[in-house]
Parts: structure tokens; C-alpha cells; sequence
């Protein structure tokens, strides 16, 4: 049977809350992480010791091509095993614990298919007190570059530098932001090169929604500072706001209640592990 990777998770929450490896944080800072990474290996093992769970088999191929993603923000391959030993794994650890991953998102996806869809009198309800109209919205791509004055690398002017360069080869003829985005964002987002969901007004950094409102479908921002660091932004679409007709409405409303029932359904089976 499959067996959770503690270095694994370590290193996967260190990055997502202060996006360092964890041979850079302080101990407060450790502590928080090493929680965060028992409580999910304690998950991860009911998970895949379930008889749902032991039923789920990822295909090598998703791994591989997770394992490339990975690889792909690199600057080489042996920089990549080098981090990789920093961190007490290799790749083939590193393969592992991504097939853990997969197994239990597949595991619970499986679980949450099995939830049955609102009824028609659930969403008619929904749909007699519900605001029917899409707000704007904006598809974008992003790169982050981190402030860390502890780390010469991330000073801000070094990081300012670096993102100026990124920005210069962002808009090269010809260049794919979404491969920029992948290899040298220090935002989680790099690993779908960049690509955030269509957000709303409220639903970004302040400063960055600014910019992101002002920008014209294909446009790359000017660089835009906060207190995460810098940033750049790829507006790839503009959705504006419209009025849903009855029958769209109720698509949407009919899978915003059946997205509830799955997450409640999978909650609920965890809870029974």
C-alpha cells in the first residue's frame, strides 16, 4: 500500500504559507508547518487505507506529467535533484508522494461523484431568491517574485531585478508567459503556469485588482508591488457583466448546489474514517 511522505508534506505546506523550504524557516514557523504536514499524512493514510481508497489506481503517466510540471520550474534538472536531497527526497521519493497526492484527490473524486444532484424543487427554490446576474470578471495569468530581505536572492532589489527581467521576456515577440509563469513564479499558481480563475472585484489584492481592471484582453501590467512582493499580470479575458437567462440560471445554481452536496458528502465520509 501506498505510504504518505512526511518530507514531502513538509516541504508542500512550507512553500504554500511562507514559500520557503523548510531549512529556511524559523521554528515558529517550522512548528506551524510540521502540524499542517502530520495532519495530512494522518489523512492521507485513512485515505488510502479505505476500501475506496485501495480501489483507486493513477495512471503513470498523471504522475510523470506532474512530476515534469514540478521539474519544469527549474533551472535544470540537477538543480532539481539537488533541492530534492535538501529536502531528504530524490525523485523517485518525489514520484511517490506525488502518486500519493493523486490517489487520494482521485479517491475523494470518487467519493463525490457519488453524491446525487439537487432536485428540481431544491434549485427552483434557490432560483426565486437568487441574483441571476454575472458579475465582471477577469481571466488572468500571473508571476510572482517574493520579498525576503533574510535571503540576498530576495532582497527587494534583487527581486525587483529579476522581476523587471521577466517582465522584458514576457513581452518578447513570441514568448509564452504561461512558461515564464511555470519556472520562475514563487506563487502556488505556477504550477498551472500562472493561471488563476476568473476573479471578480473583491476577489484579489487590492493593488492588484487596480491593475487588473484598467488592463485590455492580451495586455501585460506594468510591475505592481505588495506586500508579498512583485508581480506581473497576463489579462487573457474580460468577462463582463450580463443578466443569466432562466435556464442558465439554473445551470449555474443546480451545480453550485451539487458542488455543496460533493464537498459535504466527502466531509462526511472522512469524518467517518
Amino acid at each position: 500500500m501506498l505510504q504518505p511522505s512526511h518530507p514531502y508534506n513538509m516541504l508542500k505546506f512550507s512553500l504554500q504559507l511562507f514559500r520557503r523550504s523548510p531549512n529556511e524557516l524559523e521554528s515558529i514557523e517550522y512548528e506551524a508547518v510540521k502540524t499542517r504536514a502530520d495532519a495530512e499524512c494522518a489523512l492521507q493514510l485513512k485515505v488510502l487505507s479505505s476500501k475506496e481508497g485501495m480501489n483507486v489506481v493513477v495512471p503513470q503517466i498523471s504522475i510523470e506529467e506532474a512530476l515534469a510540471a514540478i521539474t519544469a520550474r527549474y533551472e535544470s534538472a540537477e538543480a532539481f535533484k539537488n533541492d530534492l536531497l535538501a529536502n531528504d527526497m530524490d525523485p523517485i521519493a518525489m514520484a511517490s508522494a506525488l502518486e500519493v497526492d493523486l490517489t487520494v484527490e482521485a479517491t475523494m473524486a470518487q467519493v463525490a461523484a457519488q453524491a446525487a444532484p439537487p432536485s428540481e424543487t431544491e434549485v427552483m427554490e434557490i432560483l426565486q431568491t437568487s441574483n441571476t446576474t454575472k458579475p465582471e470578471k477577469r481571466r488572468l495569468r500571473h508571476i510572482l517574485v517574493t520579498i525576503n530581505d533574510q535571503f540576498p536572492e530576495n532582497s527587494r532589489q534583487a527581486a525587483l531585478s529579476r522581476i523587471t527581467t521577466l517582465r522584458d521576456k514576457a513581452l518578447a515577440p513570441g514568448k509564452d508567459f504561461s512558461e515564464l509563469a511555470q519556472r520562475y513564479s514563487e506563487c502556488p499558481s505556477a504550477l498551472q503556469g500562472g493561471s488563476i480563475n476568473p476573479v471578480a472585484r473583491g476577489g484579489i489584492h487590492p493593488c492588484l485588482e487596480e491593475t487588473l481592471f484598467s488592463m485590455e484582453e492580451g495586455e501585460i501590467s506594468k510591475i505592481v508591488e505588495s506586500n508579498m512582493g512583485f508581480h506581473i499580470l497576463l489579462c487573457e479575458e474580460k468577462l463582463k457583466t450580463e443578466k443569466l437567462l432562466p435556464k442558465e440560471a439554473k445551470v449555474k445554481i443546480r451545480k453550485s448546489m451539487h458542488a455543496q452536496i460533493k464537498k459535504k458528502a466527502v466531509q462526511t465520509w472522512l469524518s467517518n474514517l
